[in-house]
């Protein structure tokens, strides 16, 4: 997924000078660790592969038409983790091409790579009746640095994730990851840019626009 990372990273990340950002970096990260949910901020440019997806599996992509509820408090969680095991154990993991032109977000394959497991447990959730502004598919980089897609599910009481990489479903600030984009919660087509990426990004369009005054 590394052409994801580059059409997302490369817009807008150059710093506006080393203290400030490592003063930024350090308020973000005390920021984070104490929040539940996700930051968002500004609008971000969807994966060109999610853009594919959607055209070959546009309900995936369509706004609910009716009205869903969250199941509530611990049937929630039992049913995340329940389609976190199951999708991590019905699909077998391979390397898939990530060339814009052949790469492909498939819905319950046989085997398939981290994008095909985040798509079809956000599918089966909604097939078990979750709304799908809780289910929002979302960009990360791990710890070596490589791009990744994890599906994030939203409770009363925070975001959690569903990871082909973990048997838990856990917070997402206990994932360890650098969160780049995620899907809007307003309209499953649009993304947002989220976490210490989304408020670096919003900082360089600030700066660029006094600049610009």
């Amino acid at each position: 997924m590394s052409w994801i990372i580059k059409s997302l990273v490369a817009i807008g990340i150059a710093s506006t000078g080393a203290a400030a950002k490592a003063d930024t970096l350090n308020e973000g990260s005390h920021n984070q660790a104490k929040s539940a949910f996700i930051r968002e901020y500004d609008n971000a440019l969807a994966p060109l592969q999610f853009v594919k997806f959607c055209m070959n599996y546009d309900t995936e992509c369509a706004a609910d038409t009716a009205e869903r509820s969250l199941p509530s408090g611990e049937r929630a969680m039992s049913m995340l983790r329940e389609v976190n095991s199951s999708v991590n154990a019905s699909i077998t993991p391979t390397q898939k091409s990530t060339h814009p032109m052949v790469a492909r977000w498939t819905v319950a394959p046989a085997a398939g790579d981290c994008n095909d497991y985040a798509v079809t447990k956000r599918h089966q959730l909604i097939e078990m009746g979750w709304p799908k502004s809780s289910l929002r598919l979302a960009v990360v980089l791990t710890n070596g640095g490589q791009g990744h897609l994890v599906l994030v599910a939203r409770l009363a009481d925070g975001d959690f994730v569903l990871d082909n990489l973990s048997a838990s479903v856990r917070p997402w600030n206990a994932a360890e990851y650098e969160w780049i984009s995620m899907q809007s919660g307003g309209n499953p087509r649009f993304w947002v840019a989220i976490g210490e990426h989304g408020e670096r990004l919003r900082a360089t369009r600030l700066a660029m626009l006094r600049t610009a005054e």
